[in-house]
């Protein structure tokens, strides 16, 4: 049987886990009755992925490259929008904007050393739904809290937000 070992350590530095947080929370945003990637930490998931190596997946060494320059590209495109302040000072509208001109691949400056914009998204988004829905031997999934939202592998259970502090955001009343 193989036994999953976690790394003792992440791929991200502070500032890049937060980006990947709040650009995770605009891909899947929780609210009140329903867990998002941040109740289910999916940024844990693809923060431990990274320092993994090519035995787990043969296309981490490629991620482990692309994402610090995608992070880095995004930052300048939020930064340029508004007024300096980078990803990781993101609302969640705004991330979605940045997000949204990120897939149709409409950021004004984009390096060419990153993916295409709408590889990048598609990278960001899988990785996120991965966080989400996989196993949480992964680093995701914190408690399968969505895993129990949605009732699988036991009976569905309501999900109540343990904290407050993000019950006010616009478009989580459903």
């Amino acid at each position: 049987m193989w036994i999953l070992r976690p790394p003792d350590t992440g791929c991200f530095d502070k500032d890049q886990r937060r980006a990947v947080e709040v650009l995770f929370d605009a891909v899947l945003p929780g609210g009140p009755r329903r867990p998002g990637a941040a109740d289910a930490d999916a940024a844990e998931y693809v923060d431990r992925l990274l320092v993994m190596g090519p035995e787990t997946h043969p296309e981490i060494p490629a991620w482990r490259l692309a994402y610090p320059v995608l992070l880095a590209a995004l930052d300048t495109a939020a930064q340029q929008a508004h007024g300096g302040r980078g990803v990781a000072e993101l609302d969640r509208a705004e991330a979605t904007a940045l997000l949204r001109d990120l897939a149709t691949g409409t950021l004004p400056t984009w390096p060419a050393a990153a993916l295409a914009q709408p590889a990048a998204f598609a990278l960001l988004r899988a990785h996120c739904i991965e966080g989400c829905f996989g196993d949480p031997r992964w680093g995701g999934n914190r408690e399968a809290v969505i895993w129990r939202w949605y009732g699988y592998p036991t009976p569905a259970e309501p999900f109540t937000r343990p904290t407050a502090a993000t019950a006010d955001r616009p478009g989580e009343d459903s």
